[in-house]
């Protein structure tokens, strides 16, 4: 592989560092990777910086990957990428979305933990209107 990966496990979720020059065959090499090895963890949510890829990739490329992640990585409840901000183009995220994999593609690495970690709060069915409990005070 044309990268070098490193691998870090937090609490919520599992951050995968990306670094080196971008080319389709080490794209795909590392989503290999990450589904051999995602096969056998406990975690299901993973952070992807790839800040420190060199280039970018054709957009058909990206859309292929999308493609390959939603395909190969489907055991994984959320994947969030991070990129520079001049390199977010949403083209592996549309893809991956539309295959029904739950992967976003962020330009801030605080933004992409808030989407991975915070569960949303679900609104209780008939409570929304707090004037309706009653109190019992």
């Amino acid at each position: 592989m044309g990268f070098a990966v490193s691998i870090t496990r937090f609490t919520q979720y599992v951050q995968v560092a990306v670094q080196g020059p971008a080319d389709i065959k080490s794209f795909v090499e590392l989503i290999e990777r990450l589904r051999e090895d995602t096969a056998f963890w406990s975690d299901r949510k993973v952070l992807v910086d790839l800040r420190g890829v060199e280039g970018e990739l054709a957009p058909a490329e990206q859309i292929f990957l999308g493609e390959l992640v939603a395909r190969d990585l489907q055991h994984i409840d959320k994947i969030a990428s991070v990129v520079p901000p001049e390199r977010l183009t949403r083209k592996s995220e549309s893809a991956a979305q539309e295959a029904g994999m739950r992967l976003r593609v962020f330009s801030s690495r605080q933004e992409a933990l808030i989407w991975l970690t915070v569960t949303p709060v679900v609104e209780m069915q008939g409570a929304s209107d707090f004037s309706q409990l009653d109190s019992g005070l």
